[in-house]
Order: C-alpha cells, then structure tokens, then sequence
C-alpha cells in the first residue's frame, strides 16, 4: 500500500503544479463576510481598600521595631510585624489583621520564615499608591579606580561571606563576562572516557554518563583561565540546560575538567559557553566577581564614577517560606533583587548521590515566596522582578491557595511552580491552586530549562488567563510522570492563556504546552500559542505549540489557536485516549500535527492494544502552506473525523506525509489518507480565514465548510490578562 501511495506522490508532483495553475481560473470564488467579536474591557483589580481597624500594624521603613506598631508609630521591619501578629493572636485578638506596608526598600539577607507559631489568617497589604519592595540584595560601596586587561574600570571588596552571581544597577540585572561575548562555542569531539559511567553501569542508559570534562571548540582560544573554579561553564543541549564549574585544562589530552558531573550527555556539536571570565571583561555595564581576592570588578557606563556608582549584589535566594501556617496574604507588595544559588537536589534520586541535577525542567529549583505544608495562602496583585529563582513555589502539602494578577518579570527559573506529592492519600495531596490573570515575560534567565507554570503532581487547579511570553522552554508544564502508572494529576484547567516567543533557539523538546502521564479531566482550552522555536543547531528538535508527550492520557484540547510554531502545532509521544476538537492550526513551520512512537517497545501499560488509539482529532481547521497536514501517519494510531484540511499554496490537494522531512515522496493526498484509514469526513475547502498570510485568523460569517465539520468559533482574541498590568 505505501509503494502505491508513493507512485501517486510522484505522479502528484508532477501534475499538481499544473492542477492548480489551472484550477485557479475555475475556482469558485466566495465572497466572505466578517463581523468577529467586541474587544474584551480589562476587569477592575480587586484590592483592598485601605482602612485602619483597631488592631491592624503598620510597617514604615523609616519606623522603629521598638514602636507600637500603630499608624501614628510605625515598626520598621516586616519580620517586627509578624513577630507582634503572633503577640496579637496570643492575647486573644481572633479578627483578620491587615499589615499595612509602606513604600520604601525592606533588605532581606535571609528569608523571612513563618511557621504554625505564627498569626493565621494575616494579610500584608501594600499601601495604596506606594512602592513596598521586598529587596534580596545588599548595596556594594567602596568603589576606586582600578583596571582589568587593562581597561579602566571600578572595583570594590565584596563584603566577608558574601558570594553572588547576581548584580542589579538601574532596576536591572547586570551581564556577567561571558565567553564568547556573543554567540556560542561547539564541542569538538564526542568523548564519555573521563566520566562517571560508561554504557554498562549508567543508572540512565544512553542519556547520561557524569561527564566531567568536554572536547572544546578549536575556536576557543583561552583555556588557561584565570581563576578557573570561579568560571561557569553554561551547556546547552536537548532539554537541559546545563550549569557546571572548570576544575582546570588538561592540554595533553585537550580537555576542559569539569568540578560537577553533567546530568546528560556532552555530544560533538553541542554548544556551550563561559560565564564569569576574567580575561573577556571589557564591555561598560559588565562585572567579574575574583572570589580569591574577595573583589568586584565593573566597567562603567557614560556617566558612572566611583562617587555616583549603585550597585547591589543579590544575597539570598528566598524572601519568604512559609511551613505550617495558614492564610497568609502579600498583595501589593514587590518581590525583587534575589541570587541564582546553585539548586540543592532533592533526596532520593540517584543523581542527588552524584551531585548533579534533575536535568528537566529546573525540578531542583525553589522559590522566592515558598510555601509548604499550608492552606489558604494568596498572593495577589505582586511582582517579581530580577528573580533569581523560581518567583513563587508551592512545594508541597498546600491546598486553596493562588497567585493572581501578578507580574513576573526576570525571572530566573520559572514564574510559578507547584511540587506536590503523587498520592492518593486525601491529606497529602496538592490541590485547588489558581494561577490567573499573571505577566510572565523574561522567565528561564538563568536556568534555562524552567518552565514559566510548572505543575508536576497536583489535582483540580486552575491555570487560566496569563500571558506567557520570553522565556527560553515550555511555557505551561503540568504533569510529572512518564508512561501510564498512577498519577494524582487530573482536573487541571489550563485555559485563555496567551503564550508567544517560546525557546527562541536554544533547547529542544518543548510545547507552549506540554503535559505527560494520565490526566482525566484535564482540560486545555482557549490559550493562543505563537512562535514556539527551538535549537536549530545539531541536534536540535521539537518547538510544538500543544505536546502532549509519554503517556498523556484523557485530555481534552478544544478552542486552541496555535499558530506560527518552528514545528507542529500540535505533537503526541505516546498516550491514550486524548482528544483534540474544534481547535484551529495554522502556517506552523514543519507542518500542522504530529504523532510519534504509536506501538513503540516502551509502551506497556495501557489496557488493551486492540482499542488502543493515541488520540482523535475531530472538527478541527488544520491550514498549511506547502507543509504537511499530519507528520509521521505510516503507522499511525489516532483518528481523524470532519476536519477541514486547506493548503495555501495547494489549495485542497493539502498532503500529509509518512514520515518526516518535507519529502515529496513521502506526501500523501486525500486519495492516499483514504487507504491508510485516515481523512474521514474530512473537508478539502477553503475556511475562509481573513488574512491568514499576516495571521489574522478571523473567521467568517458565511463559511460553508465551517457548517460542514460542524466547527464552534470562539473568540480567540480572550486570551491574554484579565487586568490592566501597566
């Protein structure tokens, strides 16, 4: 059959140019009409109206923490104020109480943490109009003249005990030297025998070995560092973005020493690069931190001397943990200025035992705001600016809680990460979580593999009405399982979210949204997802805008618009039962949807391999132009029913293909789809979209194919913020 199907390719390539040429003088040509929706208004943010109750505390930075805390006295510091919330409670005050805050700077060198002998049910408010920031940076005085590579710079002694990778001037996070000052270098040569495994002993066989040392780029000419322990070594490969340290050059062999094992394979072609390198500072507004001489070395910008110079140094890496202790509310408030510290793994895992990390997803990272074991816990109307770190974690045990109508900008994991446990135990389990009407735009700066929401086991939470932008991996992350065991995530409603700029080239094997392991009830709905594009370098793969990848089962993905990806649209690793319906996929790079691994070896565990299917796709838009409707069909197992297939260059002869590529030979028509069980009901017209060509995918009134599969329209111009965010 598909020697058949091949012959009709041929034979299609040769006469299709002229079929349409042809065709395009008889074509019936409609007339479309379009009315679309009225723009949706912002909402109107929900604050707290400012008014002082009887024992509500005031917090001022230019108070006093021996005051009584009053608005005519206020305390000076946050953790002052916690500390008399708890005396409150202990003397018998049950009512809300209302910390009020006001604008100014609060230095935290440590998280500030609260435990069950805290106050419940406590909010701190930001004063209205005022600018409360919650700063994790100390400022760096002492500056002199000096020089580097001898250029004249500033330099200044780093407070005792203090090591950083962050520095902020003017609101912004500074660049550290890199090395290249752009672009990347490439390993040379592929080489596991300085590692910590070899093929037979490594605990995850064909992925990771424990390298600890890279063939470098023959383009890299410095390889005696200065300083070599204090130089990073950034590796970007596959998923992972990796983070190790030079333990010297070994020129014998020619090879970089690594000091911390690589959690995945270092392969020729991949590229990396230096961070904190002595030799390459020469640009204004770029720092190298000599830990051995205990100094800070920065070039200045037009207009910066050693008398006007503010630079601070991010000291710790959380603000606020909060274990054990109920409704607790920041709104207002501006989380900002925290470090990029090196993750601590989690126990009980073998990579832990090695010291390398969980090479997806940045799994080890934490939190500014953390919060464990709690319930009710609501962070309103905040932001997060120049995070090192995740922005906000739920890490575990927590229940009723949300992130709503924040801005989260820098940051240097993800913006939101909720970490449960995968339970079937009631009161261990992490559920009814919001994430909702947040900006996400710049996550991933630092650890390049985070995710902007990351959701690994948790049940019946909301992620709904983001806007998603900038970030260098998957956008929205929900699920944590790889195959088709238990898995306590369901119920999941990621919905209107507006996700744009994805990957930008620099990982592979990302979705806008991407999911994994069984999720009845979930369900994805109403997001527009853009421009998801990853590596295009050796080795480089997979910028989907829906992923489900292994094991995804009984989802619903409905009203999606997805558009404009470096690859699919919409992509399946193995899994069972999924549906896809009345979504519209458009102009994505290498063709609209794909399925991979259908019948594979490692698929075991779903119940009956006769029923089995991976998906149905059903009263979709699929539009090409001159790219494959479906990749990867010649052993497909997903279902296709009303669909509308349209090629903007073929017009209705839209193709699939067997395989991957882009191949003529291996496209398939509408004859062709018919023998291999595929194409039913399907709809060869023109859906009548706008202007497709510049993504204007309004659709029209009077559309008789839309009447034909049966298609809903629905206002894809929803997604995005409920809420005005500046």
């Amino acid at each position: 059959m598909i020697v058949l199907i091949k012959i009709i390719a041929l034979f299609m390539c040769i006469i299709l140019p002229i079929s349409n040429f042809i065709g395009s003088f008889f074509e019936k040509k409609t007339e479309f009409t379009y009315s679309g929706f009225e723009p949706r208004a912002k909402e109107e943010r929900e604050l707290t109206p400012f008014e002082a109750k009887e024992h509500d505390i005031f917090v001022s930075p230019s108070g006093s923490d021996e005051a009584d805390g009053s608005e005519a006295s206020p305390l000076k510091t946050i953790g002052a104020a916690k500390a008399l919330a708890a005396k409150k409670r202990a003397d018998g005050v049950s009512e809300h109480i209302n910390v009020w805050v006001s604008g100014g700077r609060y230095r935290f060198d440590s998280p500030l943490e609260f435990g069950p002998s805290d106050a419940q049910d406590v909010s701190y408010i930001a004063r209205e109009g005022d600018n409360a920031v919650f700063d994790g940076s100390v400022l760096l005085t002492g500056w002199e003249s000096d020089s580097i590579n001898g250029i004249d710079c500033l330099s200044a002694a780093v407070p005792e005990g203090i090591s950083f990778n962050t520095v902020i001037g003017g609101g912004a996070t500074l660049p550290q030297t890199r090395y290249p000052e752009s672009g990347y270098f490439f390993i040379k040569e592929t080489d596991h025998s300085g590692a910590l495994f070899t093929d037979e002993n490594s605990p995850w066989k064909d992925w990771s070995y424990g390298d600890l040392e890279i063939a470098p780029d023959d383009s890299q000419k410095i390889r005696e560092f200065k300083n070599p322990g204090d130089v990073s070594l950034r590796l970007l490969h596959y998923w992972c973005g990796e983070i190790s340290y030079i333990g010297g050059y070994d020129g014998a062999r020619n090879r970089m020493k690594l000091t911390v094992p690589l959690s995945m394979k270092a392969e020729k072609g991949q590229k990396y690069y230096y961070e904190n390198v002595a030799e390459v500072c020469d640009r204004p507004g770029e720092w190298y931190f000599d830990r051995a001489e205990g100094r800070i070395f920065y070039i200045p910008r037009e207009g910066e001397n050693a008398g006007n110079l503010e630079l601070c140094a991010a000291v710790t890496d959380r603000l606020i943990k909060i274990d054990g202790c109920d409704g607790i509310t920041f709104e207002g408030i501006e989380f900002a200025n925290t470090n990029s510290a090196y993750p601590e793994p989690e126990k009980g895992n073998w990579l832990t035992e090695y010291g390398m990390r969980f090479p997806q997803a940045e799994y080890d990272c934490g939190g500014s705001v953390e919060i464990t074991n709690s319930e009710g816990i609501a962070i309103n109307y905040c932001s997060f600016r120049n995070i090192g770190i995740a922005g906000v974690k739920f890490n575990r045990l927590v229940k009723n809680s949300r992130v709503v109508g924040c801005n989260f900008k820098n940051t240097g994991a993800g913006a939101v990460f909720i970490h449960g446990y995968n339970s079937d135990k009631g009161p261990e389990i992490t559920e009814n979580i919001t994430v909702k009407d947040n900006l996400i735009d710049g996550y991933g700066r630092y650890f390049y593999s985070a995710c902007g929401v990351l959701l690994t086991h948790a049940r019946n939470c909301e992620i709904s009405n983001n806007e998603i932008r900038n970030g260098y991996y998957t956008a929205i992350s929900v699920g944590w399982l790889w195959g088709y065991n238990y898995s306590v995530t369901g119920g999941i409603k990621i919905k209107d979210n507006l996700i744009c700029d994805i990957g930008q080239g620099w990982l592979s094997d990302m979705g806008g949204i991407y999911t994994l392991g069984n999720q009845p009830g979930t369900v994805i709905s109403g997001n527009v997802i853009r421009n998801v594009a990853a590596d295009t370098h050796e080795g480089g793969y997979g910028g989907w805008g829906i992923y489900l990848d292994e094991g995804s089962q009984n989802i619903v993905a409905e009203k999606n618009l997805v558009f404009d990806c470096g690859s699919q649209g919409f992509h399946q690793h193995y899994g069972e039962n999924n549906l896809i319906r009345n979504n519209i996929f458009a102009l994505n790079r290498e063709g609209q949807l794909r399925s991979s691994f259908a019948h594979g070896d490692h698929q075991t565990g779903y119940a009956d391999e006769s029923t089995h299917s991976e998906f149905a796709v059903e009263s979709n838009i699929i539009l090409s132009d001159g790219t494959a409707i479906f990749s990867l069909i010649e052993n497909h197992d997903f279902i296709d029913k009303n669909n509308i297939y349209y090629d903007l260059k073929n017009g209705k002869n839209a193709f699939s293909d067997t395989n991957e590529g882009n191949k003529p030979l291996n496209r398939v028509y509408s004859g062709g789809m018919k023998l291999l069980g595929l194409g039913n009901g399907a709809v060869y017209e023109n859906p009548g979209f706008k202007d497709p060509e510049n993504f204007d995918f309004t659709l029209p009134d009077n559309s008789e194919a839309l009447a034909k599969i049966g298609f809903e329209k629905w206002d894809y111009s929803a997604a995005g913020t409920l809420t005005d965010h500046g």
